[in-house]
């Protein structure tokens, strides 16, 4: 009786979701802040750490579009850069925004949940002057500047709303305004 009761106590807890808190594979970065540049080529700058991770690595990689770029991100860093943790895509005045967001939502391990925010001088520029900019913008979304996720950005444009980034620059990163995206005609 003492066995059945065990077993289905750990039966319980295996269906209840308990599992370990998942930890970074050995030789495996996960990035927290992607940034976007260009039409094309396209400039990718991926950011690893944050609060939950200690690692800083970084990663640059560029290609003819966002799918060519992105295809090389993983081994543009001293380790490979895992893109399942992303939580923010930066991206600059100049990306074509609905081609860069049809794409993330396309990838498997890119989520529709990471939020969109514009960069002043371009992402690459922020991202390089930013020390931890993963728990800068935690902070920023803490305190209520919200940015919208791929899908509702992406929903936005395709509904032809207006879609209202906000606007980042310096180091941290700071919140400066709110701006609306312009398609270019």
């Amino acid at each position: 009786m003492r066995k059945w009761l065990l077993l289905c106590a750990a039966l319980a807890v295996l269906l209840a979701g308990w599992r370990p808190a998942a930890k970074e594979p050995e030789g495996l970065a996960l990035v927290r802040v992607l940034g976007v540049d260009g039409p094309g080529p396209v400039r990718l700058t991926a950011v690893c750490g944050g609060e939950d991770q200690g690692d800083q690595s970084r990663g640059s990689c560029a290609g003819a579009d966002f799918d060519g770029a992105l295809a090389g991100l993983p081994w543009a860093g001293r380790e490979e850069l895992s893109l399942t943790s992303v939580s923010y895509i930066i991206v600059g005045r100049n990306v074509e925004l609905r081609e860069v967001l049809l794409c993330v939502l396309r990838n498997r391990e890119l989520g529709a949940s990471a939020t969109v925010w514009l960069a002043e001088e371009g992402a690459s520029d922020l991202l390089a002057g930013c020390g931890d900019p993963a728990s800068g913008l935690d902070l920023l979304a803490r305190q209520g500047c919200g940015a919208p996720t791929a899908a509702e950005a992406l929903a936005r444009l395709e509904r032809g709303e207006v879609l209202t980034l906000p606007l980042l620059a310096g180091d941290g990163p700071a919140l400066i305004d709110w701006e609306e995206w312009r398609t270019t005609p």
